[in-house]
């Protein structure tokens, strides 16, 4: 049964663009076709589901609690693109804790969404076990990391510690830094492993470098200072995936 949006409802939900309305409601707005295709295969069962009234989307493969439609005004509203799409989706926020750890990545103060959604979904795509992220990491429920992400933050097993937890973990650290570091291509993937990615402006800390077993740069033979983190990432994250 559809129901048609209040101006009440759509001012509700504009404000999960907002951090502090997505903590406090334990809930974040997605929008696109193609990303909430995506979160209905990983099985996630929306709060609302939300439809132009415009729309010719068949909605019938999707489970939701709630199905609105909303002018293209209201969707606006609730949307943070430019040119919103006709269909938007509210998701409960659930935390996925990690289990496995044969293969994790330590995200050293990754500031950028649209940087952190490309890792995750990189991450994701190349069967990484888990990623920890430090308590100075941009919020990974962020619309526009999410839609970085194509929804694999709902997915990938994700928690926050800072650099103690990492002393007493059981695993080889190996840390991208350009200082006193050896070729990646020269390291083999150890047995267990934690890839540290450090901050866009300031690379991993002092504290997390003390604790690595390994230190390894990616080559840059051309005439440019740095590669951007989420790129480094997945250039690492690909040379020590299981062949």
């Amino acid at each position: 049964m559809l129901i048609n949006l209040t101006n009440n409802q759509a001012k509700e939900l504009a404000k999960l663009q907002l951090k502090k309305y997505r903590v406090l409601n334990n809930k974040t707005i997605v929008e696109g076709l193609r990303l909430i295709d995506q979160l209905n295969d990983y099985g996630i069962i929306f709060d609302e589901l939300i439809i132009s009234n415009k729309s010719e989307i068949d909605i019938s493969k999707y489970s939701t609690k709630q199905t609105l439609t909303a002018s293209q005004d209201k969707m606006k509203k609730i949307t943070a693109t430019k040119t919103p799409q006709n269909i938007a989706a509210v998701i409960p926020i659930i935390s996925i804790p990690v289990k496995e750890t044969q293969f994790l990545l330590y995200l050293d103060g990754i500031s950028d969404p649209g940087n952190m959604g490309t890792i995750f979904r990189t991450a994701t795509a190349a069967g990484v076990s888990g990623i920890i992220l430090s308590p100075d990491c941009c919020e990974i429920y962020n619309p526009k990391v999410i839609r970085a992400s194509l929804g694999s933050v709902f997915y990938l097993p994700s928690e926050t510690h800072d650099h103690n937890w990492l002393q007493s973990f059981p695993t080889t650290i190996v840390a991208t830094t350009l200082e006193d570091s050896t070729n990646l291509f020269e390291l083999k993937k150890p047995a267990s492993l934690m890839l540290v990615i450090g901050s866009e402006a300031f690379g991993i800390s002092k504290e997390i470098l003390q604790l690595a077993q390994h230190k390894i740069k990616i080559p840059i033979p051309g005439n440019i200072e740095s590669i951007n983190a989420a790129v480094a990432a997945g250039i690492a994250i690909y040379h020590f995936i299981d062949k």
